[in-house]
């Protein structure tokens, strides 16, 4: 094990050791809110078993059930065994489960605000959601949204970068997207496809080898290398266009029935909220490194061909994106709301980021790779 592995394990473990002993004393503070009833909870993913995402809904239920010492017990499922990727949502407003696993772009058909929520065209890093959230108002206006549905919602895994868009024959400017059958998700990022003469089509992840396998797609947009890897899109894709405008960085998480949430003694609560929070933590970037690891290996065995879009092509992406954003916000109050508030956050930070320079958020500087 290296090095940075270890370190890495030991900040982890140190980090839910003073979790636990926070969460300890906030339940033996608060013992007069706790009634010692215990909850079961049913919990489905819109995600298969095997895939990273399964993985980070999976240590949220793991977690929940340790850190209640088993008074709340969450049994996950994987998409499709309690309800139809697509219907979750409305099975976990409507009671039928108790909550569900989800990426917020899912439900941009109901309300084009999640698109902003689930992730960010040529915009938003990792650390910008993760400070949005964490520190801006974002956290209060993912459950204003979600709240519309009679849902509570906590963020637990920010996704960087996507790998690109992974294809059959090399994609190596926006004209080579006309055409094309492509699985792209998300609002924006579906009009930008339409924009530039793709046709989006939007497949659950289960579904993804197998159809750009037999044709039925011509190429794929998923997760980051480390995610593509989980569902062997290397084995039917030779080709990735990068750099991954559509998904500049994601947001998953857990949405739970509003009424179930306050049925919750004050003590659960805190179970629930910490464990996403250290979900958060862990899977972020134990898969931020695996993904720097995945790319390693693709790139020095040369099973994938890396193309790279033009300059001229990338501000085209960023002038459209502002014009399809902005045309939905003139749609919807709520898209409006969401972008005016990530956009006061990114204008915050933008005078701290400008004084860092290269350095700040990470760079292949050649003091450090020479």
């Amino acid at each position: 094990m290296s090095k940075r592995i270890v370190s890495l394990s030991v900040v982890l473990m140190m980090f839910s050791f003073i979790l636990s002993g926070c969460l300890n004393e906030d339940s033996s503070a608060s013992t007069e809110n706790s009634s010692g009833e215990t909850f079961s909870w049913r919990m489905s993913s819109t995600y298969p078993s095997g895939s990273i995402q399964f993985e980070r809904d999976k240590r949220f239920a793991e977690l929940v059930n340790e850190l209640s010492n088993g008074r709340l017990d969450i049994t996950l499922h994987q998409e499709g065994e309690l309800t139809a990727s697509d219907q979750l949502l409305d099975t976990v407003s409507n009671g039928t489960i108790e909550a569900g696993g989800d990426w917020p772009g899912s439900w941009s058909g109901l309300n084009s605000a999640f698109s902003l929520l689930g992730t960010s065209a040529a915009g938003m890093s990792v650390f910008d959601y993760a400070m949005w959230i964490q520190s801006d108002e974002g956290m209060e206006i993912y459950n204003e949204i979600y709240g519309q549905q009679n849902l509570v919602y906590f963020p637990y895994n920010i996704p960087a970068t996507e790998s690109g868009i992974r294809s059959t024959e090399p994609i190596e400017s926006l004209e080579d997207l006309n055409g094309l059958n492509i699985r792209f998700v998300g609002t924006v990022q579906s009009r930008l496809m339409q924009e530039f003469g793709g046709n989006p089509v939007n497949l659950p992840a289960g579904e993804l080898y197998e159809s750009i396998q037999r044709g039925v797609i011509d190429a794929v947009e998923f997760s980051g290398p480390s995610g593509d890897k989980a569902l062997n899109l290397d084995e039917v894709t030779n080709y990735v266009a990068t750099p991954s405008w559509h998904q500049t960085a994601s947001v998953t998480g857990v949405m739970i029935n509003q009424d179930v949430w306050e049925s919750l003694p004050e003590d659960l609560q805190l179970v629930v909220e910490t464990a996403a929070k250290t979900t958060m933590l862990e899977t972020t970037f134990d898969e931020l490194y695996q993904d720097a690891l995945v790319t390693g290996e693709m790139i020095e065995s040369g099973s994938v061909t890396v193309t790279e879009f033009p300059e001229e092509d990338v501000e085209t992406i960023i002038e459209t994106t502002i014009k399809i954003q902005d045309e939905l916000a003139e749609e919807n109050s709520d898209f409006a709301m969401v972008l005016e508030s990530q956009k006061e956050f990114m204008k915050t930070f933008s005078g701290y980021r400008d004084i860092m320079g290269p350095w700040g958020f990470g760079t292949n500087a050649e003091t450090l790779l020479d």
